[in-house]
C-alpha cells in the first residue's frame, strides 16, 4: 500500500478546538473520522452523539444519519437533529451523502431542490450556525478503452452511469455553494492524486471525476492513508470558517 507524504496544512487548531461541531455521516464519514482522530490527537474532542447537552463544551460530535440509499432521509434526519436543540448550541454543522445515495435513477435536480430548501431553511432559522456542504463521494469506476468502446457501441455500464449522476449533483452543489466558503469538495479531493493529477473518465465527450485508485482498497471506501490526507483537507476547510 502506498504511503502518502504528510502535507503541510493550514489548520487553525486553536480555533477548531474552541468550536462546537456537529457532523452527520455513514461509512465514508467513518473513514474521515478515523483520519480526524489520527490528525487531531488530543487537540479535538471527538465524540459520538447529538444530545444537546454535549454542545455545552467545545466538541466535534458526529452521528449516523438516515438510511443509505435514501438521501432525503438524511436531509430530514439532519434537520431533525438541528431542530431538536443542537441548532441553538452548535457553531458548525454539516452532513454528507454516501455514493450509494446517488445512482443513475436519481433525479439530481429534484433532490438538490429539496436539499437546498432544507439547508436554506435551517440557515434562516439558525443564523449563528455555519452550515457547511459536502460533495458526494465517488467510487472507482473503470474507464479507459473498454469503457469508451462500451459507450460507443451503445452499451450501458451501471457504475459509470451512477458516477455521472454523482458528478451532476456535485456540480449543482458547486454552482450554488462553491463561492460561499462553506463547501468541502470531498469529490474533488478524492479525484485528485497526490501529485495533483486529476482522475476522470470521459462520458459523452465530457470528463467525469473518478476516485483515485491509490485512495481505495475496495473501490469505494478510503484506505487509511487517504482518509488521513482528506480529513486534513476537511480540517483546513472548517478552520477557515474562523
Amino acid at each position: 500500500m502506498r504511503r502518502y507524504p504528510r502535507l503541510a496544512m493550514n489548520i487553525s487548531w486553536d480555533q477548531l478546538a474552541q468550536k462546537r461541531v456537529c457532523f452527520g455521516h455513514q461509512s465514508i464519514g467513518a473513514n474521515l473520522l478515523s483520519g480526524l482522530s489520527a490528525l487531531g490527537g488530543r487537540r479535538l474532542d471527538i465524540v459520538e452523539g447529538v444530545d444537546p447537552e454535549i454542545f455545552q463544551r467545545p466538541v466535534f460530535a458526529h452521528f449516523r444519519i438516515g438510511q443509505n440509499g435514501d438521501p432525503l432521509s438524511k436531509c430530514r434526519a439532519f434537520a431533525q437533529v438541528i431542530n431538536d436543540g443542537v441548532g441553538a448550541r452548535v457553531d458548525l454543522a454539516f452532513f454528507k451523502f454516501c455514493y450509494v445515495d446517488i445512482t443513475a435513477k436519481t433525479d439530481c435536480n429534484e433532490l438538490f431542490q429539496r436539499y437546498q430548501e432544507i439547508m436554506d431553511s435551517l440557515s434562516r432559522r439558525y443564523p449563528k450556525v455555519a452550515f457547511f456542504h459536502v460533495t458526494v463521494p465517488l467510487r472507482r469506476v473503470s474507464g479507459g478503452v473498454l469503457g469508451w468502446l462500451r459507450e460507443k457501441s451503445g452499451g450501458v455500464d451501471p457504475e459509470r452511469e451512477d458516477q455521472v449522476q454523482r458528478h451532476a449533483f456535485n456540480q449543482l452543489l458547486r454552482d450554488v455553494y462553491g463561492k460561499s466558503g462553506r463547501l468541502f469538495d470531498l469529490a474533488q479531493e478524492e479525484a485528485t492524486a497526490q501529485d495533483g493529477k486529476p482522475s476522470a473518465f470521459q462520458y459523452r465527450g465530457e470528463p467525469v471525476q473518478n476516485l483515485v485508485s491509490d485512495y481505495t482498497d475496495d473501490g469505494g471506501h478510503l484506505n487509511r492513508q487517504a482518509a488521513e490526507h482528506i480529513a486534513g483537507r476537511l480540517l483546513v476547510c472548517l478552520s477557515a470558517a474562523g
